[in-house]
């Protein structure tokens, strides 16, 4: 019984965490790169391009999507610290650009391997409804407590997802 509820939030969870992502990416590298619309364009591009090489070649490792989930998460958090550490350094964009790119292999590893067990509408419905709520959650999170947010709530929906295991495997 557990297992089934599990089964049907674990999508959106995942959107939750996706939605959270991005939506920290772009706060993060608008305040402190540019505000410009390449900025908007670097993260959508490198995001869908990194879906596209987890779902068409990544997928096919046998590793947990968890290791894929880690992954992300450096990614995501080496591109804060990074611009912690060289804000408006522009000469940074290519690495910044990889790093999301390896932020996007997870949802393209996740979608690839969930729609063996989930049907396609449902899949799509609950992960992105959960997206959408990662979108206003991180930026009403963003507006009322700052950047701390955008490095908190990832984690805590991350551990989450953890818990619940590989559960487009099992």
């Amino acid at each position: 019984m557990l297992g089934q509820r599990v089964r049907g939030v674990y999508p959106s969870i995942v959107g939750l965490l996706l939605g959270l992502l991005q939506t920290g990416l772009f706060f993060q590298l608008a305040f402190t790169l540019s505000s410009g619309f390449d900025t908007f364009l670097l993260i959508t591009l490198c995001w869908l391009f990194g879906s596209l090489l987890g779902v068409l070649y990544i997928a096919r490792l046998s590793f947990d999507l968890r290791v894929f989930l880690i992954l992300a998460l450096i990614a995501y958090f080496a591109c804060a610290a990074l611009l912690d550490f060289l804000p408006f350094n522009t000469a940074l964009w290519p690495l910044y650009a990889v790093l999301i790119m390896v932020s996007g292999i997870y949802p393209g590893v996740f979608f690839a391997r969930a729609s063996l067990h989930y049907r396609a509408g449902d899949l799509f419905f609950r992960e992105n409804n959960g997206f959408i709520l990662g979108l206003v959650l991180g930026t009403l999170a963003f507006m009322l407590v700052g950047r701390l947010a955008l490095w908190a709530l990832p984690v805590l929906a991350a551990c989450f997802i953890f818990l619940m295991g590989d559960s487009v495997r099992e």
